[in-house]
């Protein structure tokens, strides 16, 4: 049976989704639900230290519409104690503090 983590994201900052030593390697599905009021613009990042690395960035996400990644967007990557953490940063394009709602749901 698959399990599921979720996150309801309502801020611009960026917001970790898994951090390292989760052991979530093996993620099939991520998915970003727009279910605010504005369109939504998401960064997914794999951070380690100081580095980022975008899996996607600013990928709109129309209000009221679901957007999902799969293996085919190369979402795998080590998330043990030594490996990457996950991050999500969404706002609403126009401004560096324009919130919007978004729910994300990680599936393995």
């Amino acid at each position: 049976m698959a399990t599921t983590l979720q996150h309801n994201i309502t801020t611009a900052l960026t917001q970790d989704l898994l951090t390292a030593g989760n052991n979530v390697s093996s993620a099939k599905y991520i998915s970003f639900s727009n279910v605010g009021d504005v369109n939504a613009y998401v960064d997914i990042i794999l951070n380690k230290g100081d580095e980022n690395y975008y899996l996607v960035k600013e990928m709109l996400v129309a209000v009221g519409k679901l957007t999902t990644l799969n293996k085919d967007d190369n979402i795998g990557f080590d998330n043990s104690i030594n490996g990457f953490s996950l991050r999500i940063q969404a706002d609403d394009g126009q401004s560096t503090s324009g919130a919007v709602s978004v729910d994300v749901i990680i599936t393995r």
